[in-house]
């Protein structure tokens, strides 16, 4: 009961329970479901859990650069590589050895007869450029870096699981993002600001009139 009622409460803070700057993200990706297809979900999925959860950002960023270095990679290889940023603790390794079971039950990766071995399953792709540029927004805010250079952005390790076919002239078309040009040939990648919207002033009310209290009569005490 404990265990599911922890499990509950992580999944609720990925949609649910989250601050007032990932709403428009949310609410973006709750208006794409419609018109994907049930296995593009994990798109919104790897986006929305990357925000909620920087192990998770972290982790995910681990295996995507030592696959980009080698076709196989290991649990000790990824707890080993969080524990110089993360600090060398139990729970650190824990943490680590679960996400990566987390990804075989969201079929990213598959396990191999040799315990704690782990391979890529095939690239997941998508027809939809909304949703593609959907994650790249959302990744970037869950990044630390306040910019980065456009090439980068679409090659970002921890979209290791994913195909993207949009580029460089979806990325100045896409109004969540800010692109400026640094240096002679480099354009640099930025959220755009989002202006918090301010509630409507609500008409002040005319105070009543307060009732003058007359004398009481003799019948009436």
């Amino acid at each position: 009961r404990a265990s599911r009622a922890k499990s509950a409460g992580i999944a609720m803070k990925i949609w649910s329970g989250i601050p007032a700057v990932r709403v428009r993200l949310r609410d973006r990706a709750i208006a794409l479901l419609p018109s994907i297809s049930s296995q593009e979900r994990v798109w919104l999925h790897w986006g929305m859990t990357s925000l909620a959860y920087p192990f998770f950002r972290d982790a995910v960023e681990v295996v995507g650069r030592l696959l980009t270095l080698q076709d196989d990679l290991t649990t000790a290889q990824v707890q080993e590589r969080l524990l110089k940023k993360w600090g060398d603790r139990a729970t650190t390794k824990e943490a680590a050895q679960k996400l990566l079971l987390t990804l075989v039950d969201w079929e990213v990766l598959r396990s191999t007869k040799t315990n704690g071995h782990f391979l890529l399953v095939a690239r997941i792709s998508s027809h939809s450029p909304a949703l593609q540029l959907w994650l790249l927004e959302s990744l970037l805010a869950a990044s630390s870096a306040e910019e980065v250079e456009a090439q980068q952005l679409l090659r970002l390790p921890e979209m290791f699981p994913f195909t993207l076919s949009i580029g460089l002239s979806d990325l100045r078309k896409h109004d969540g993002f800010h692109l400026h040009r640094q240096g002679l040939d480099m354009d640099m990648v930025s959220i755009r600001p989002v202006k918090p919207m301010t509630p409507a002033k609500l008409p002040k009310r005319k105070a009543a009139k307060k009732r003058r209290q007359l004398t009481p009569s003799l019948f009436r005490e």
